[in-house]
């Protein structure tokens, strides 16, 4: 279960209020326990490290190769490791949702690891929307569940009527869409999942979009907003990614309800 991409519980029906920066906000109680998939990349560990430096949250953790995860995290007392398994794996993923955390962290994608197997434009595997068909399997499971915060990642080659126009955005999604074109497809097809599900499901899901993820230790923290709205940039540093998805996943007030914003560093 791959996270990162390329460079570039259950608890009752909240009310929704316009927060200050125009984004939809429900108020509910902290979460207590939240399932955190794509933990075995960069991202999901620099994640599941700051997740864990909080007492009162308990994590469980669904992958194929959980011992990816450093051992000092993997013994954590705060920390569940479910059986591994994969994204095809219909079962599994269901059980993992049927956990009922109270919100759902995914840094699932095309691994930087696996760009040659990404760029490979012979591989009949790559191909398929491994992602798409996923989170059709969790959306789905969410409903069955009762649980209504989830969290995805995907790239700025996810476009949104909110977006303006970029040179730096455009270079970045042309050379994606260049050179790993089946990876390009498969973010982009996260973004139509979440576009057709209805405001009726009850689902609250966030896309947060991601360009160019760089290392470095937290200076400043992650903006978010739009493409070309002069506050955010083309990059972020997966230490700035983990304090914001943190930030909002633990939170009382839940933004971003039904958007996708750009997650970045913030413009100097």
């Amino acid at each position: 279960m791959a996270s990162d991409r390329f460079r570039l519980a259950s608890y009752p029906t909240p009310r929704l209020r316009h927060a200050a920066s125009s984004t939809t906000a429900a108020h509910t109680m902290a979460p207590r326990k939240i399932l955190l998939l794509g933990a075995t990349g960069p991202a999901g560990i620099a994640t599941l490290e700051r997740l864990l430096s909080i007492p009162s949250i308990t994590v469980i953790v669904y992958a194929r190769t959980p011992s990816r995860i450093p051992a000092h995290l993997r013994s954590h007392p705060q920390l569940t490791l479910l059986p591994p398994g994969t994204l095809s794996d219909t079962t599994s993923l269901r059980a993992a949702v049927a956990q009922k955390p109270d919100v759902i962290i995914s840094l699932l994608g095309p691994a930087q690891h696996d760009f040659l197997h990404w760029a490979n434009p012979f591989s009949t595997e790559t191909k398929q929307p491994v992602f798409a068909d996923a989170y059709r399997v969790i959306v789905d499971a969410m409903k069955e569940y009762e649980v209504k915060r989830i969290y995805v990642m995907g790239t700025v080659s996810i476009s949104d009527q909110k977006d303006k126009s970029s040179l730096a955005s455009a270079a970045m999604v042309w050379a994606v869409w260049s050179v790993i074109h089946t990876a390009w497809k498969n973010v982009v097809a996260i973004g139509a999942v979440f576009d057709e599900i209805p405001k009726e499901a009850g689902i609250e899901w966030t896309v947060f979009r991601l360009g160019n993820v760089t290392d470095g230790e937290l200076q400043t923290p992650a903006v978010a907003g739009y493409v070309g709205d002069g506050k955010t940039t083309s990059r972020v540093r997966r230490s700035e990614l983990a304090d914001w998805l943190v930030k909002q996943a633990t939170s009382e007030v839940h933004e971003w309800v039904g958007e996708k914003p750009v997650v970045s560093s913030a413009a100097k």
